[in-house]
């Protein structure tokens, strides 16, 4: 008999074994039914449809089917007229079917799994070891290519063999003690045992499987470790020969400046004196760009961390001023993922507006707006502002008067994290610096379970809104709410929620006595919660409590619900009369009840838009 070539001798025998015991089988049923036995011999005719579902899937029905319809033939040919045993037999024969069809599909599905498995294991980057035995003898019993590569031998080579001869005995009995307790490891860096008595530094993951057994997962990084190491060489005999650069530098600088107002003190000649400023302005030159080596150089050296706007500007020391100039930040809740001089940036930017519009900045603001980007930090004043011409130039390196760390500096510092900054402002109206925050850089406290509350700060709050009224304002953290929704108790009973309201307040002699909020929906944002109580009321803190909220949130388009009568006075904030149908959908449902006739509920939809730019 010639058989296929891609029929194999393990094939042979599952067929010999599948109709030898159909043979068997149906053998014995016929001289049960001779003998009038026709309950307890049909039951070998499972072990036959087992074997042939389990080694044949796609077939094991069919097969299973042929074997009761012989079966079935033999009785209703013995058992002629006998109908009930007749049907038995079809039952029987359907069972053997329902049992075929069972066997076959779950070993369908579980060769799809290790065949998935299994090519996962053969076919990933990262070297795969199962690991026998995770007590105090570990052995290799598989191994993928990846990891034999690695490893420098043969997959033959290495399977049956002790884990110990890749890995050294102490580290591999402290990495499974671990494993042993935890379930699971994940990237820990070890040693990898290679021929020649080399090493393979890697990144080795492990989980815990059935029956005492382990899947290890590792990847080189041989070449980042020794990569990182060099880099860490060479960056520490850098600094160190920059801190030796640095203080011959400055002494003879300093030398430099003493030996001229020395010359200069002791000559008469007009014409020298000329001379004389021209070696002194070099030299402060001189200065000012080794202290920009030096803020530079630790830029980027360590992780970046979560950074909060409002307690950097807090705790700023900024050039003293006559008490005219107002720092008004609204950014209580929100921070920045940035490298950790990013804090020198925002100082230096709120420097920038008192040095350069001394006589001429009365306000600073700091505010913030989320865009599908990301989010836009602003910071503007109300000074000179810069020429169009001198937008990009200001930011190029040396492009400054006096020393400090400069916005050449300040941009590459925000750039670590890949934020952007960038000139916007109008000149004659004031400079305004946008820096955009990718959406992972930035989180606002409360908001969600990544951006916890903020804990109490040691550091009072010092730039704050006052208002002509001698009130207070400020935008309430999270744990402060409750503030509002005390004095809103008397308002509709109205709640907050944290994750969609921004609650401003104002204060007067500690007493909250006035609220806003500003609330985010789906498509837009809403001005509601205006109130004031009785007894606080015909102070002016309502103006207070709005004109913080605008100026805050102002770069959004805010709509609002205004009773008639207060139209004029949410006009004096450039809230304008719109059309109820004007309204984002989600803002307009909160006054559905009204059927269409605000004007009857005594209400006027309004919206305010953002200032151009």
């Amino acid at each position: 008999m010639n058989l296929p070539d891609r029929l194999e001798h393990q094939d042979i025998l599952w067929i010999v074994a599948i109709l030898g015991t159909s043979a068997a089988a149906l053998l014995l049923n016929l001289v049960g039914l001779l003998f009038g036995i026709s309950t307890a011999v049909p039951h070998i005719l499972y072990i036959p449809v087992v074997l042939a579902a389990y080694r044949y899937p796609r077939w094991g029905a069919h097969i299973a089917g042929c074997i009761g319809a012989i079966y079935f033939l033999l009785v209703l040919f013995l058992r002629m007229g006998t109908w009930s045993t007749v049907g038995e037999a079809f039952v029987r024969v359907l069972v053997l079917v329902v049992i075929g069809w069972l066997i076959a599909y779950l070993t369908r599905r579980l060769r799809e799994h290790e065949t998935l498995y299994q090519g996962l294991f053969d076919h990933s980057e990262a070297g795969s070891i199962l690991v026998s035995g995770t007590g105090s003898t570990r052995m290799i019993e598989a191994i993928n290519w990846k990891a034999a590569d690695l490893l420098r031998r043969k997959s033959a080579e290495l399977m049956g063999t002790s884990l110990t001869s890749i890995w050294d005995g102490e580290d591999e009995k402290t990495f499974f003690s671990r494993l042993a307790g935890e379930g699971a490891v994940y990237a820990t860096e070890t040693h990898f045992l290679l021929p020649e008595e080399n090493t393979l530094i890697v990144l080795v993951s492990a989980s815990v499987l059935p029956g005492e057994r382990a899947i290890l997962t590792f990847f080189d990084i041989t070449s980042r470790v020794h990569a990182e190491h060099a880099l860490k060489t060479a960056n520490d005999k850098l600094n160190l020969l920059s801190r030796f650069t640095e203080g011959h530098l400055h002494r003879s600088v300093d030398q430099i400046i003493e030996t001229v107002d020395e010359a200069e003190g002791h000559c008469t000649d007009t014409g020298l004196k000329v001379y004389f400023e021209r070696i002194r302005t070099l030299a402060w030159n001189a200065i000012r760009q080794l202290l920009l080596t030096e803020s530079y150089k630790d830029l980027g050296a360590l992780p970046p961390v979560w950074i909060s706007v409002q307690r950097v500007l807090d705790a700023a020391r900024l050039p003293a001023d006559d008490g005219t100039v107002s720092i008004r930040c609204w950014a209580g809740r929100l921070e920045i993922y940035a490298d950790q001089l990013f804090a020198d940036v925002l100082t230096h930017l709120v420097e920038n507006s008192l040095r350069h519009g001394k006589g001429r900045v009365k306000n600073i603001v700091v505010t913030y707006h989320e865009t599908r980007d990301g989010l836009l930090l602003c910071l503007h004043d109300d000074g000179y502002g810069i020429p169009a011409a001198k937008k990009q130039e200001i930011f190029e390196y040396d492009a400054g008067k006096h020393a400090g760390i400069g916005l050449f500096i300040c941009r590459q510092i925000v750039e670590v994290t890949g934020m952007t900054i960038d000139e916007t402002g109008t000149e004659g109206r004031g400079a305004r610096f946008i820096i955009h925050v990718p959406p992972d850089g930035y989180r606002i406290e409360g908001s969600h379970e990544d951006a916890p509350p903020l804990a109490v700060s040691s550091v009072p709050a010092r730039h704050v809104a006052q208002h002509s009224t001698g009130a207070t304002v400020r935008e309430l953290s999270s744990a402060e709410f409750p503030l509002a929704e005390a004095l809103w108790v008397d308002y509709h009973n109205t709640k907050s929620d944290i994750r969609t309201d921004r609650i401003f307040a104002a204060f007067h002699d500690g007493v909250t006595v006035s609220v806003a909020r500003c609330k985010r929906h789906p498509d837009g944002f809403e001005v509601d919660g205006v109130f004031t109580p009785v007894t606080q009321r015909g102070h002016g803190y309502a103006n207070a409590v709005v004109w913080g909220l605008v100026e805050a949130c102002g770069q959004e388009t805010l709509y609002m619900h205004s009773v008639w009568n207060l139209t004029k006075f949410y006009g004096n904030y450039g809230f304008v009369p719109i059309d109820e149908k004007e309204l984002p959908p989600t803002i307009r449902e909160r006054f559905a009840w009204a059927g269409g006739e605000m004007e009857g509920a005594n209400v006027r939809p309004m919206r305010r838009s953002p200032p151009p730019g």
